[in-house]
Order: structure tokens, then C-alpha cells, then sequence
């Protein structure tokens, strides 16, 4: 999408400003970015639930992405028809898996990808010749 906005027809699109985050907090402003110019364009707002939930993967995706991906290689947050499509992406072919026997609650991590799955209407994982991109959607209404 070249413009932060385009309108077709009744289809709005809201995508994230900005360049490539570095951290998960600045990944999480660029949604909450979204969402609210989302809410301004359409007059609905986003339950603090779902909120939540989607600013909780997002920080799950982004940490994942920086600590087992070598880093983030592109970052999109973008509503279409009342669904949020988050994309991350990092330098590791290597699609996300939780160990065999690990639960998360010994030791640390082993949660994240886990609360992604709960949390996301739908999680896809790309991979690449450079690294994988993983999508998760959340629908707001």
C-alpha cells in the first residue's frame, strides 16, 4: 500500500506509519496508532478488550521476532473490513514452535507463540529465501 489510506468503496484500509520498529513497544504505538485513526474514520471503537488481546500478540510477535529472528525485516499493521492483519517479519527461516514438555510456566519464555495462537482469529507463517513473515488477524467489531 503506497498511501497510509485508501478508500474503496465501503472498504476502509488504515495501515501503520512509520519505519521498521525496534522494540515491541514501538511496534505496539504503531497499532494503537491504527486502531484509533481506525475508530476515527469509522465511529466504532475497539473494545479495551480486544485491545488488549491485540496489543498482547503484537508484543508476543515482535520480542519473538528480535529474540529467535535475528530481528525484524518488516513490520505492517493494517485494518481492511473491520479486521486488524498484523504482519512480522525477521531474518530466521525457521517457523515458531513450542518445545515438546514445555509448558511455559518453568523457566523462561515458552508462552509467547502459545498466547499468539489464543489470541489471533488466524496466525499464517511464510517462509522465505530470507527469513519468515507471520500473520495474525483480529477481527474489531
Amino acid at each position: 500500500m503506497s498511501t497510509a489510506e485508501e478508500q474503496r468503496g465501503t472498504e476502509l484500509r488504515v495501515a501503520a506509519p512509520g519505519p521498521v520498529p525496534t522494540t515491541a513497544g514501538e511496534a505496539r504505538s504503531q497499532v494503537k496508532e491504527v486502531l484509533a485513526r481506525y475508530g476515527t474514520e469509522t465511529g466504532q471503537v475497539v473494545s479495551p478488550e480486544v485491545c488488549y488481546d491485540i496489543l498482547l500478540a503484537v508484543s508476543e510477535l515482535v520480542t519473538n521476532a528480535l529474540r529467535h529472528g535475528a530481528g525484524l525485516s518488516a513490520f505492517r499493521a493494517a485494518v481492511a473490513n473491520n479486521v486488524l492483519r498484523v504482519e512480522v517479519a525477521d531474518h530466521n527461516t525457521m517457523a515458531p514452535h513450542t518445545p515438546a514438555g514445555q509448558d511455559g510456566l518453568t523457566g523462561a519464555g515458552g508462552l509467547g507463540w502459545p498466547i499468539v495462537q489464543a489470541v489471533a482469529a488466524h496466525v499464517q507463517v511464510a517462509a522465505g529465501a530470507m527469513g519468515k513473515t507471520i500473520s495474525a488477524t483480529f477481527p474489531l467489531t
